[in-house]
């Protein structure tokens, strides 16, 4: 089929810190039609500072409260599994994508011969780790969560000054995302804004494949959905993830969908259509705040010294006071700009630190 929808199975963190889990889940997207499945690759001490505070949440069953930089090192997929997932896809003809958060992790992700990456919604403002993903000249896919046009726009431009070959995706970053906050006329927007790049769509919603069908029907290129062995599993994105017999549902529907597509034998649900505005929605704020990532220092800084860029760290704020864009490293790396207040570890940098 000429329009073929690439459908991507996100283990994510799902993993549970099991390769044998990561290979059964590769087992599954296979055998329901997949052809992609994507991992994240990241070390918590390169996306939260360990004073990032604690995170008090509930699904529809249990509260949970836990220290956030702990909770992530625990859900960090090791570097050595790479090379048996790489050939273990390749034995099961499906494509191998990894998210990456840090320039770090990129490098090594690429050493070990990954040829395609996703930078997730909160890293689409990290400029810095944009223009280094870009210059490899690998396919990107850019999820465009919680972020504005304007922010999406300068993404894109970092990365063209290398090449074309983007894929935006668009989703929310609420999770789970309820269909009426799945605003799929943004697709509509990016298209709009974005002519000569493909655009797909990464879905969050509990439902099974509404919302993937919709984005088939507005002309998604590319499908994202989190995947699971068991929706009871420990763990944050279990429960809102689509387990094997559920995956295959979605692909089969997504399949009919392409194919009423091209006959325009479809309707499009107002509920899930929505608003087109790319911007920042109300219900994505509160975790836009938390993990988009932000300025911080990476040592004490007494006030009239120079921060110098090897000072400066980039990471996800959690509960800790946002500081400058990611992009305003640059400042630090073309100028001499010295602390206007004393700057401990982990502190956030922000205008007051440097005006």
């Amino acid at each position: 089929m000429s329009n073929k929808t690439i459908i991507v199975a996100e283990i994510g963190i799902n993993h549970n810190g099991s390769i044998d889990n990561c290979l059964k889940m590769i087992d599954s997207s296979a055998e329901a039609g997949c052809d992609a499945v994507k991992l994240q690759f990241f070390k918590a001490k390169y996306m939260y500072p360990r004073s990032a505070g604690k995170l008090d949440w509930k699904d529809s069953e249990k509260e949970y409260s836990y220290d956030i930089y702990k909770a992530v090192e625990s859900f960090e997929l090791p570097l050595d599994w790479i090379d048996e997932l790489i050939r273990y896809c390749e034995s099961k003809k499906v494509n191998l994508i990894s998210s990456v958060f840090d320039i770090r992790g990129f490098d090594l992700l690429v050493d070990k011969g990954i040829k395609t990456i996703k930078l997730a919604s909160y890293a689409l403002t990290n400029i810095p780790l944009v223009e280094h993903c870009a210059k490899s000249r690998l396919p990107l896919l850019l999820s465009t969560g919680g972020a504005t046009l304007g922010e999406t726009e300068e993404a894109v431009a970092a990365v063209l000054t290398y090449h074309k070959d983007i894929t935006l995706l668009h989703c929310s970053i609420q999770y789970p995302t309820a269909l009426v906050d799945c605003n799929l006329a943004v697709i509509n927007t990016l298209k709009y804004a974005f002519p000569g790049l493909t655009v797909g769509y990464s879905d969050h919603t509990k439902e099974i494949y509404e919302a993937p069908v919709q984005a088939v029907y507005l002309g998604a290129t590319v499908i994202e959905k989190h995947i699971t062995r068991d929706k009871k599993m420990k763990g944050p994105d279990h429960f809102f993830s689509l387990e094997p017999a559920d995956l295959k549902r979605m692909v089969s529907h997504i399949r009919q969908a392409e194919i009423d597509r091209e006959k325009g034998n479809f309707k499009i649900e107002g509920i899930l259509y929505g608003n087109s505005a790319k911007i920042c929605h109300q219900n994505e704020k509160y975790l836009r705040d938390f993990a988009f990532m932000t300025l911080f220092a990476a040592k004490n800084i007494k006030k009239g010294e120079i921060i110098r860029p090897e000072n400066v760290l980039i990471l996800r704020p959690g509960k800790k006071k946002r500081g400058l864009d990611p992009k305003f490293l640059s400042l630090f790396q073309n100028y001499s700009v010295t602390a206007k207040k004393n700057l401990a570890f982990e502190d956030s940098i922000d205008w007051d630190a440097i005006l």
